[in-house]
């Protein structure tokens, strides 16, 4: 199988099994692009590889996910993402300051503060009482600094974020003074008291352990050992491959023309722009086994992932496809095309 791949992205094709058994090609294009401000984003010069596996925040503590192998055989929605950080505008420092964005007409906002701690007095809280934010002007926009993390005392943990921080189960036998909140809240649920359970906040990846995703796998058990392996479980949920928040999770996918606003996500404070309006088109030519007759099969492109890193002034978008296979080996494929459209 060859890639004829005629547009300055980087393209792969890889073989399936659905979980019926039924054989397909994914296709996969990545492009990378620069951000122009108030204008439209441009070809990227050196564009990211296609990633295999998942990369970490911090590879050696086990952190959490920084970008995810973009091989995901199908995903039934687009995900918005960014990795980066929160800015005070122009260097000032702040105490706290909303950092969102917007692309078409989905948006999300975090209140992001800085480092703060209880104050307990010894004794368990009924109202919030935690020292004033300390001033900054740069935080990582990762899940470690939003809520979650594990209560050693009692045993409990965040099955949505077990990396974050600020999760105590109502029996914690800790006395939590001086112990840290998160420094990213959604602004519309904020933390009152030491027993308030509200979902990370973050732009990121949700690791593929954490909940809702893990429960996306189906069941691995006798009968699925017995009846259905190699194949993925009956209850399997192609949810799975989508690693956004749930918010940011986009139903029909992208049309890739959007309009983007970043507010207090790069050092300027606010950086308007529009995404390209290119699409790849992907065509895969077949053949008979033993130099049978040929034929094409399109594979319709999808853009199902947007990762914006605006520290790089750059951002990445990855289109996928899809068409059938006689079986795994994927022999019938000769070549599979891929051209760009633009607007």
């Amino acid at each position: 199988m060859r890639i004829g791949n005629k547009t300055p992205f980087e393209a792969e094709a890889l073989p399936f099994l659905d979980t019926g058994g039924k054989a397909h090609l994914t296709v996969i294009v990545k492009g990378t692009f620069a951000i122009v401000p108030e204008g439209v984003a441009a070809v990227a010069e050196s564009q990211i590889p296609i990633l295999s596996g998942d990369e970490s925040t911090d590879p050696e503590k086990g952190g959490s996910p920084k970008f995810e192998a973009d091989t995901a055989p199908f995903k039934p929605r687009a995900d918005i993402l960014l990795v980066g950080n929160a800015h005070a505008a122009g260097g000032k420092p702040v105490r706290w300051l909303d950092a969102g964005l917007r692309v078409g007409s989905l948006q999300k906002v975090v209140r992001v503060f800085g480092d703060r701690a209880w104050i307990s007095g010894g004794g368990k809280l009924s109202a919030p009482v935690f020292t004033e934010p300390e001033p900054f002007t740069e935080i990582p926009l990762i899940y470690e600094k939003a809520f979650g993390g594990i209560d050693t005392e009692s045993g409990g943990f965040c099955a949505e974020n077990p990396v974050g921080c600020g999760y105590y189960t109502r029996n914690s036998p800790r006395n939590i003074d001086g112990a840290p909140l998160p420094n990213i809240e959604d602004a519309s649920r904020p933390i009152r008291s030491w027993t308030d359970h509200p979902g990370p906040a973050g732009f990121g990846c949700r690791g593929r352990g954490w909940a809702p995703r893990a429960g996306y796998l189906g069941t691995y058990d006798e009968t699925w050992e017995r009846e259905h392996a190699p194949l993925p479980p009956r209850d399997f949920r192609y949810d799975f491959y989508n690693a956004a928040p749930p918010e940011l999770q986009v139903e029909g996918y992208l049309r890739g023309d959007e309009e983007i606003l970043l507010l207090n996500l790069e050092k300027s404070g606010k950086v308007r722009f529009r995404l390209p309006g290119i699409a790849p088109v992907a065509t895969v030519e077949k053949t008979e086994r033993w130099s049978g007759p040929s034929w094409s099969e399109p594979a319709p492109m999808r853009l199902d992932t947007l990762c914006l890193l605006p520290d790089e002034g750059r951002l990445f978008l990855v289109w996928r496809g899809r068409c059938p296979l006689a079986d795994l080996s994927a022999q019938e494929v000769e070549t599979v095309r891929i051209v760009a459209s633009t607007p």
